[in-house]
């Protein structure tokens, strides 16, 4: 009410104001002896002014009213009285007077949709500002937090947004396409008409917004779920195929000792125990590193930490592999002095296995293999060999499952591509790093790197 009051003020003190304007000028104007004829122009010209200070028509109607009197008494005759006695003066100031109303309220009609115009310019801007400052927002807290931006913004409103709301309905509901996503709450007054249409947009866009995180998340999942189903796939056509090359060997090397024992040599007899063993030793490897990305896959590798000799570390790796590396050039260089670090001391063994069996499956006989240990800030591990080296088209991938240099995804014998993906969980549990760089002039360093002391 008062600020209706205050609007009808101005527009009274307004109108006052232009009548007194236009009735000195039309004084001013008659004693320089214009006809009324042209001087009632300037009233209409006072009542078009006051329909455009105004914008009203009810102002503009009364503005053509008091021209009217104002002409009449000022300048019809007799003057100084709203009698009229002439037939030309009563048809001048009918049809003044109906012109004024006339223009009076076409004029104030488009100041008011004028002003509409820009009143739906502005909040047609402002729509456009909330449509397209979701559309940089990912994150369901994210979104949630630009709607509350947005709001205060425009508004100057706060509110609470209540996802996926299951209590009584209270303040904006937030609607999906699946139903209402949540509720929001504005925390001070209800807003008014203009405030309205800006809250309502921002739930339907927030909801919008949700809905579209929402639509992300579940492609994402598909996404996942389809890769571990391929992997699933790979995995289990791998293990089965590298299952049956060492047990179809461990099995024809049985039946033939135990068939033909007594007409064997002594030494055919032992070249058949070594094969069976040497499968075996490789089954049983094979058996760890799929029961070790298994612990992995499933986030339940667990280190069991102590201070651990890594010349013993060392020396059990070496025992389980000497013999893959009984034909190669095998060289091992220890620090002088004992070293201990803390580590899981099974894990880190089994990391040196892996490395080391991966050099010798890719050198050919009577190759260099070294293996070489520095303690420094760090301890330094590292398998160099030289065989090919890695392929440019792999190296990048080169620690993820099932990559080996023979294939991306392998079928081949013994390749079921886990031992370095393995190596890599295992170092960086341990808070370390492992890298391949080239041994010049051929071959591959494998080098992985351990804190000497425990992370507190």
């Amino acid at each position: 009410m008062a600020v209706g009051g205050c609007d009808t003020l101005k527009n009274a003190v307004k109108t006052v104001l232009i009548m007194c304007l236009v009735t000195v000028l039309s004084i001013f104007t008659g004693h320089m002896g214009v006809e009324n004829e042209s001087t009632i122009m300037i009233f209409l010209l006072g009542v078009l002014f006051t329909a455009v200070l105004t914008s009203s028509r009810r102002w503009a109607i009364c503005a053509a009213l008091l021209c009217a009197l104002l002409f009449n008494f000022l300048f019809t005759r007799p003057l100084y009285s709203f009698l009229i006695y002439g037939t030309n003066d009563l048809m001048l100031l009918l049809f003044f007077l109906i012109t004024g109303i006339v223009s009076g309220t076409i004029t104030s009609r488009l100041q008011n949709e004028m002003r509409l115009a820009a009143q739906n310019e502005h909040t047609a801007w402002i729509l456009y500002r909330i449509a397209s400052g979701f559309l940089s927002a990912s994150g369901r807290e994210n979104v949630v937090k630009k709607a509350e931006f947005l709001l205060k913004k425009y508004t100057g409103l706060s509110c609470t947004i209540h996802l996926d709301w299951k209590g009584p309905k209270k303040g904006f509901g937030i609607n999906g396409g699946n139903g209402t996503l949540g509720m929001m709450e504005i925390k001070e007054e209800e807003p008014d008409n203009s405030q309205l249409l800006i809250v309502k947009a921002i739930c339907t866009q927030l909801g919008i917004a949700l809905e579209r995180e929402r639509l992300v998340a579940d492609r994402e999942k598909i996404r996942l779920a389809m890769g571990r189903e391929q992997q699933r796939s790979i995995f289990l056509r791998s293990v089965a195929h590298d299952l049956r090359s060492p047990l179809t060997a461990i099995s024809g090397a049985g039946n033939l000792l135990a068939d033909s024992y007594d007409i064997l040599s002594e030494s055919e007899r032992r070249k058949l125990a070594v094969d069976i063993s040497e499968e075996i030793v490789w089954l049983t490897g094979l058996v760890e590193n799929i029961l070790s990305m298994t612990r992995i896959s499933e986030k339940k590798l667990v280190l069991h930490k102590q201070d651990e000799v890594i010349d013993d570390v060392v020396g059990e790796a070496v025992k389980q592999t000497e013999r893959l590396l009984r034909n190669r050039n095998f060289k091992v260089k220890l620090p002088d002095d004992v070293v201990t670090v803390p580590m899981d001391g099974k894990l880190i063994a089994q990391v040196i296995i892996n490395l080391l069996e991966n050099a010798a499956r890719h050198t050919p006989p009577d190759s260099a293999i070294s293996l070489t240990v520095e303690a420094g800030r760090h301890l330094t591990v590292s398998v160099a060999d030289t065989g090919d080296g890695i392929p440019d088209a792999i190296r990048s991938r080169l620690f993820e499952r099932y990559v080996t240099q023979e294939k991306d995804i392998v079928d081949g014998h013994k390749g079921l591509g886990l031992g370095l993906s393995i190596c890599k969980a295992i170092v960086e549990a341990h808070g370390g790093q492992i890298s391949v760089t080239d041994n010049i002039p051929k071959g591959s360093v494998f080098t992985f790197t351990l804190p000497m002391e425990e992370n507190l």
